[in-house]
């Protein structure tokens, strides 16, 4: 019998996407009996302390990561500080969260702050390689440099198919162990029978003040298009649902009703994040992305993508017959597999 563990699984809060995929590992080691700790803040905490109301959860300090409307290199700069301070903070709040607690094993999905010579620390990330536009060297160095002070690094791909270059070939300079877990989603063992159908599911995720921009964008597009729309607004402290003509708009929905609508829709648009692009694989829907502005990394896998056929719309360009003309790509996608 498997010894039972005390955990400690922190989570990065940006967006809901970290949080998402660290369901399902959540999810099996409470299962299977583990004492289960969770360490996040912001829309991730809440979004955990929604799925696991049972479990216990500290607040960690924030990465304050913004995307503003330019979204540019200076931009990326102040990220590139508020991670820095960040890490520092959290490494000093796990080290005083330790000397009033014992854990057996701490699991961090990509908080780089979260690890300790005293404790085994496993890191989730598809960061071995960063992606950036300028000093590529720089940031990874220091990327490396963070992922060497944890015991493991788990990739959540296979052979690197949905991670490309973002994983292989794995860098020289880690080293420490890395293994590929395989895709991770919430989804792949929920059993539900598809409800009203849906033509196109859109959800809109991410850092402010990006996800609000494209919500407003996508919500007056479709508001104008007669397909059958669900979107989803990614607002986690709201239970909102606005219909409009052939437009439903909800703010969010706990698992099982969003993993409904996921099932029945037709068609998916959203961004190009990689926790997204894991449940869409997963669950083998026909989808769209719009890769955040300023994001590199989801320019690079929705790049990646099209070349293999699925469709790419940019943010900055968006419009109703740019939408027509990117289901109709994807329809035809669909079609050929």
């Amino acid at each position: 019998m498997e010894e039972k563990k005390k955990i400690l699984f922190g989570v990065l809060n940006w967006g809901l996407g970290h949080a998402t995929r660290s369901w399902e590992l959540i999810n099996s080691y409470v299962l299977a009996g583990h004492e289960v700790v969770l360490a996040s803040d912001g829309v991730a905490a809440k979004f955990l302390s929604t799925e696991f109301p049972f479990l216990k959860i500290v607040s960690l300090p924030s990465y304050k990561i913004k995307y503003g409307k330019g979204a540019g290199v200076l931009q990326m700069l102040f990220n590139a500080l508020r991670t820095k301070r960040a890490v520092a903070a959290e490494k000093k709040f796990l080290d005083d969260y330790l000397s009033k607690n014992e854990f057996d094993l701490i699991i961090s999905d990509n908080r780089y702050g979260l690890f300790s010579d005293s404790v085994k620390s496993i890191i989730i990330t598809h960061q071995l390689n960063i992606k950036v536009p300028f000093g590529n060297k720089v940031v990874n160095w220091q990327n490396h440099k963070w992922l060497n002070r944890f015991a493991e690094v788990w990739v959540p791909d296979t052979n690197a198919e949905l991670s490309g270059e973002l994983t292989h070939p794995i860098p020289h300079e880690i080293n420490k162990p890395v293994k590929e877990i395989g895709l991770l989603s919430r989804f792949k063992n929920l059993n539900q029978t598809k409800g009203q159908e849906i033509d196109v599911l859109v959800i809109v995720s991410g850092p402010e003040p990006q996800k609000t921009i494209l919500v407003n964008k996508l919500q007056q597009i479709f508001k104008e298009l007669q397909y059958i729309t669900v979107l989803y607004t990614g607002e986690v402290n709201l239970r909102k649902t606005i219909r409009t003509g052939n437009l439903t708009i909800k703010s969010h929905a706990e698992t099982n009703e969003f993993y409904k609508d996921l099932l029945t829709a037709k068609f998916v648009i959203g961004r190009s994040g990689y926790s997204s692009l894991m449940d869409y694989s997963v669950m083998k829907k026909s989808f769209i992305t719009i890769p955040t502005p300023g994001q590199y990394e989801q320019l690079y896998l929705a790049k990646m993508l099209s070349k293999k056929g699925i469709p790419l719309l940019l943010q900055s360009e968006l419009s109703k017959e740019k939408i027509e003309k990117a289901i109709q790509k994807a329809r035809l996608y669909r079609s050929t597999k």
